[in-house]
C-alpha cells in the first residue's frame, strides 16, 4: 500500500506555473531530503553518531475558481529516522516515523510585479502512518510498532511564487501557523495506551520549502 503511495506521488510529482496565467489547472510538486550525523570527542577519543535522516515528497492538484482564488488537494508522504542513542553489540537503534498525508487547501494569488506573486495558503491535513521504536531483547533488535493520526489546520502565510515562464514558476514558503492533534496507540508489554497530544504553533523560523508548479 505505502509503496503504491509513494508512486502515485511520484507521478503527479512535477511543477507549476504562476497565478498570472490563462489556466485553470494546475499541479504543484515537491521534494526533500536531509540528514544529520555527528561526532562526539572524549578524552582524545572520537566516536561517530549514526546519521538521521529526513525524506519528505509532495504533490498537489489545484483548480482556480476566480482569478485570485485557488482550491485542490495535496498528498504527501513523510519517513524519519533518528538515532535513539543506543549502540549494543555494534548495532544501532533507531527511531522511526512514517505519515501519509491528505491534504485540502485553498491557495489566495496576489500579483506584486508581472512574475511574483504573493500566495498564502489555508489548509487542513489528515495524517496517518506509524512509529517504530526499537529496543534490545535478549541481544536482539526488536521493533514495538505503534499506530499514528493526525489532524491540523493552518495557515502559510509567507508563500510566494516567481513565474520563470508562461507555464513554469518557482514556489517558496516560509513559516507556518497551526493548530494539530496527534494521536498514538499501541501496546507495551501487553498493554494498550494511547496518547492525545494538541498543540498550536507560530512558527516563523519553519523551514524553507521550494517546489515547482506547471499549468495544464
Amino acid at each position: 500500500m505505502k509503496k503504491n503511495l509513494i508512486i502515485l506521488v511520484a507521478v503527479l510529482l512535477t511543477s507549476t506555473l504562476s497565478f498570472a496565467q490563462s489556466g485553470k489547472m494546475f499541479v504543484t510538486g515537491q521534494l526533500g531530503f536531509n540528514t544529520n550525523s555527528a561526532t562526539n570527542t572524549f578524552a582524545g577519543t572520537s566516536v561517530d553518531v549514526p546519521a538521521s535522516n529526513t525524506f519528505d515528497i509532495m504533490a498537489e492538484f489545484h483548480y482556480k475558481v476566480t482569478n485570485e482564488i485557488a482550491v485542490g488537494l495535496g498528498v504527501n508522504y513523510n519517513r524519519s529516522s533518528s538515532y535513539d542513542g543506543t549502540t549494543l553489540a555494534g548495532k544501532d537503534y533507531f527511531d522511526t516515523r512514517s505519515m501519509f498525508s491528505i491534504v485540502p487547501s485553498a491557495i489566495y494569488g496576489v500579483k506584486i510585479t508581472e512574475n511574483f506573486t504573493y500566495i498564502p495558503r489555508l489548509y487542513i491535513d489528515f495524517g496517518f502512518g506509524s512509529y517504530d521504536n526499537e529496543s534490545d531483547i535478549l541481544g536482539q533488535i526488536a521493533t514495538n510498532t505503534s499506530d499514528l493520526s493526525s489532524i491540523a489546520i493552518g495557515v502559510r502565510p509567507l508563500s510566494f511564487e516567481y513565474g520563470i515562464n508562461k507555464r513554469l514558476a518557482i514556489t517558496m514558503s516560509f513559516g507556518d501557523i497551526h493548530y494539530r492533534i496527534d494521536t498514538e496507540k499501541g501496546t507495551i508489554g501487553g498493554t494498550a495506551f494511547e496518547t492525545a497530544n494538541k498543540s498550536f504553533a507560530l512558527d516563523a523560523n519553519y523551514g524553507a520549502a521550494f517546489g515547482l508548479r506547471l499549468y495544464l
